[in-house]
């Protein structure tokens, strides 16, 4: 027994047809976008007296503390691998490698009083001179 007429069943495929590329149209924007990537936040020190062990462990300290902030993933305080290479700078004293969720977590880093306050307790007194450098993970 046929329900339609051979009219009504090529509307019925062509309808078939549109639902079917709307479906999958839509399915992809459905996918989830891509998280945004995590930000490297380097900072290298060169501190005010470099034999200091003590400055050196405060520094180090008040880098870790940082890993309260909101949207800090993790701080890291790595040691420096030697190069064999004259043209690498390895002056530094420490490095700082502080990963953020994404950029704008490290813009709300930035102004966090907490992160005002470690600079202003740490840097000014232990610090002669640092370089920050900021950087995409993909």
């Amino acid at each position: 027994m046929n329900f339609f007429p051979r009219s009504g069943r090529r509307e019925l495929g062509g309808i078939a047809i549109v639902s079917l590329s709307a479906f999958f149209l839509c399915n992809s924007c459905l996918t989830p976008p891509s998280p945004a990537p995590e930000v490297r936040h380097v900072v290298l020190i060169w501190q005010s007296h470099p034999g200091r062990s003590a400055d050196r462990a405060a520094l180090i300290r008040a880098a870790h503390s940082l890993q309260r902030i909101p949207g800090v993933v993790q701080v890291e305080t790595p040691r420096s691998v030697p190069s064999l290479r004259p043209d690498v700078r390895q002056d530094y004293d420490l490095a700082v490698v502080i990963t953020f969720r994404d950029r704008a977590a490290l813009l709300r880093y930035e102004n966090d009083p907490r992160h005002f306050e470690t600079m202003r307790r740490y840097l000014g007194p232990l610090v002669r001179h640092y370089e920050i450098y900021n950087l995409t993970v993909r």
